[in-house]
Formats: structure tokens, sequence, C-alpha cells
């Protein structure tokens, strides 16, 4: 359409200029000395549009001569950036599908032109510690900090994560110290960190961790009860606290965060170590200040199993806790009560507590008290009956307050993946062949002592 109109242009003033020349030609003199040149004005505008027209073309051509490296240049870094993207698509499609070697080598390829190598550096490394070379992971790692150094979080949390895959939990929990010094307030590193000191049983280190992991919600708020509980059991009640004169029980408490002595959890596991190391009338102490303030299905638990000189004030505190707070239609109430009312020798009332429970819950506990309660009653084959029943209850785990002592149980339980439950299995199986044999063993000296 320009080219048109160009040329319209042009034939108009070609004709505009023919009528005029045909009016008053007119001259156009140039003179320099001995020469003199005289032309039509027409000819001359003609002459002068040509000229233009020429110079106009050489400078075009000059101007696209000097600049075709340029282009060419562009074409060409357009045409290895749509090969970097290529390469990159395909090195990510062998990391989903395990094609590791493959995988490692196209992302590395043609890096120069990838306008988001970062990512290649670090799916290389993974590659290549799939592949078992670790070294070669450090390097790809440590050419992408070199190429990012505004990216060390996201490298360095990478590093640590892979460390931790790989089995290398010194190296993994240095790098994540480190990173907890430098970001303190990033949620990632904060979760690896847990996850490290959980991996290495590390309780002391995990219990101190918990504050920071509670402000920052590193977990939904169920796992974070969850661990902070098992860094507690495991940390308040190692058996390394009870040798000696236990002083290391209160010491170990009282370096315990501010907010977490005041953790169930936490009080519960201190109660239950004061309770080991003999000290029953302590350990009521801490559990009725923490009972006074709110209720505990674990401290009032514990609280009915704790023996103490003064067990008729015991009940009337689990009593008035029970009113207080509306719990006394709930079966740890009736436990903690049916257990006081055995050591104060109210047997009817204890039987008739311990039956409620076992009907509503079927715990282990509560089937294994009536039996306890039963034999001290007189009635060994109802008891006998009883133990056995303890014994299915106790394959099924079922328990009234769940308490996982161990630290390997607790992880399973964080892991319901079936390889985690294959592994409880033999646990599980061996607690329950261990009880069997004893319940066993039992009903053959009865039955002997009643033959004789």
């Amino acid at each position: 359409m320009k080219v048109v109109i160009l040329i319209l242009v042009s034939l108009a003033a070609a004709i505009g200029l023919s009528m005029l020349a045909m009016e008053d030609p007119g001259y156009v003199v140039l003179s320099r000395e001995p020469y003199t040149v005289r032309l039509p004005l027409a000819l001359f505008i003609l002459f002068a549009l040509v000229a233009f027209g020429v110079l106009y073309l050489a400078i075009n051509f000059l101007f696209a001569l000097f600049g075709t490296p340029k282009k060419v240049g562009k074409w060409n870094k357009g045409r290895n950036a749509r090969s970097a993207q290529k390469h990159t698509m395909k090195g990510f499609a062998g990391l989903i599908e395990g094609d590791w070697s493959s995988a490692e080598g196209n992302l590395l390829t043609k890096l120069d032109h990838n306008n988001a190598a970062l990512m290649n550096y670090l799916g290389a490394a993974y590659a290549a510690q799939q592949q078992g070379e670790l070294d070669r992971r450090n390097q790809h790692l440590q050419e992408a900090l070199k190429a990012y150094p505004n990216q060390e979080l996201a490298i360095k949390l990478t590093r640590a994560r892979m460390q931790l895959q790989a089995g290398e939990l010194a190296d993994a929990r240095s790098q994540l110290e480190y990173l907890r010094l430098s970001a303190p307030k990033s949620v990632a590193v904060a979760r690896l960190t847990a996850d490290v000191y959980q991996k290495t049983e590390d309780w002391p280190a995990l219990v101190q961790l918990m504050p920071a992991l509670n402000k920052l919600k590193a977990f939904p708020e169920e796992e974070l009860s969850a661990r902070q509980t098992l860094a507690l059991e495991n940390h308040m009640e190692a058996p390394a606290l009870l040798q000696g004169d236990g002083s290391k029980v209160d010491s170990t408490f009282k370096a315990l965060p501010r907010k977490t002595k005041k953790n169930s959890a936490a009080l519960a596991s201190y109660a239950r170590q004061l309770v080991r190391s003999g000290e029953n009338q302590r350990a009521e102490t801490v559990m009725r200040k923490s009972l006074n303030k709110a209720w505990s299905d674990e401290l009032v638990n514990i609280y009915g199993a704790n023996e103490t000189a003064h067990v008729k004030d015991q009940i009337k505190l689990v009593d008035s806790w029970a009113s207080k707070y509306d719990k006394k239609e709930t079966p740890v109430y009736k436990l903690a009560m049916a257990r006081l009312f055995q050591r104060n020798e109210q047997l009817e009332e204890a039987k008739q507590l311990y039956t409620a429970v076992v009907q509503e819950t079927g715990s282990a506990e509560s089937i294994a008290g009536l039996g306890e309660l039963l034999e001290q009653m007189g009635d060994q084959e109802s008891a006998l009956v009883a133990y056995k029943q303890g014994v299915k209850a106790l394959g099924g785990a079922s328990t009234l307050v769940p308490k996982i002592s161990q630290p390997d149980t607790q992880l399973i339980a964080l892991d319901p993946s079936p390889v985690a439950e294959n592994a409880a299995m033999p646990v599980v199986a061996e607690a329950v062949e261990e009880v069997e044999t004893k319940v066993t063993e039992t009903v053959e000296a009865t039955l002997q002592e009643k033959t004789a």
C-alpha cells in the first residue's frame, strides 16, 4: 500500500513539474570559472531527486552492511537459547523418568545460553547424587553458588537436603546450623533442622529448637505437637538421667525453654522420671500444681497410678478436677479413680470403674488393672481371663493415653508408610509373645497349685 501511494505521489509531482516547465521552463546556472552550466529548472529538480534517492539507498546499504554481524549474532543467540531450552526440557524429563545419566548431561548442555541455569545446576546435582557420584554433586552445587552468589540460601538448603537424603547427617547438620544463623526466619531451614535433630536423636537440641518451630509455624499444629511430645519424652525420660542421685532430672527440666516447662508432655515426662527415681510425693506436687490450672489426660493418668501416702487426698483432688473441667464421664478419669480406689481398699467401687473403662475402650492398661484387682479380691479364674484379654488388647495396641517411649516407634507414627508399618510389626509381635508367655506360665502355675 505504501509503495502504491509513493508511486502516485511521484507521478503527481512529475506531472506538476512538467506543466510548470511548459509554462515557464526557467533555468539554473551553475558557474565556476572557467566553466558555466545552464540547465532547465525541471531537469535540475529531476537530477536532484534522483541524486537524493541514490544517496538514500547508498546510506541504507552501508548501514545494512555494517549491521550484518550484529544481526547474525542475534540470530545465533536465539538459536542457542532455543537449543538450551530444548536440552533443559529433556533434562527435567530425564529426572522424572529416572534416567539420571541422560538428565545430568542434558541439564549441563549450553548453560551459557540458559537464563535459568540455577535450576539446571540443582537438577544435575540431584541426578549425580542418584548415581552415587557425591563429589560430582558437590561440584555442580559449587558451580551454582559461583554463578548465583545471591541465591546462597536456596543452594545451601538444597545441599543440606541432599546430604540428609544421602545419610551425611553430620554435614547436613553443620550446613543447616550455619543457615539458621544467617536465615533465622526461614521456615524451610527450621523444618529441615528439626528433621536432622530427630534423625540423629539429638533430643536436647530438638527441644531447644521447639520455640522457634512454634513461632514460625513450621509444621501443622498436630505434627508440631507430636514432634514436641517425642522430643520432650525422649529428652526428659532418658535412662541416663536416673543414674546417680536423680539431680539430673531436675537440672534437665530447669534447662528447658520457659514456655516448654508449662507443656503437659514435659510435665508428664518430668513426673514419670520423679516416680521412677522414688520421689512420688514430689511428682504428686508437680502434677497437682499443673492440674489445678488445666486438665491433662496424660497427667491425670499418671496421677492415678502414682502411689503416695495420701491416697484419700488424691481421690478428692481427682474428683474435684473432674467436676471443675467436666471430665467425669471420660475413661481417663474413671481409670485414675479406679486405681486410687483400689489402693484405698475400695475394691467394689474400683471394680465398677475398671469394668466401665474396659467396656468403653478395651485398653490394655484397664484390662490389666481389672485383672490385678480380681486377683487381689481372690477371683483367680476371672483374673486369668482378664490377663488373656489384656494380651489381645496389647496386640491391638489399644491404650487410653498413647505414649510412645521408643524413638523408632514414634518416628514410625510420624511416617505412616507401609515400610514404617512393617518395621513396627516385629516390635509388637515380640511384645505380645512375651506377655503371652508370662500368662501361660501363670495359668500353668495356678493349675498345678489347684491340683496339689
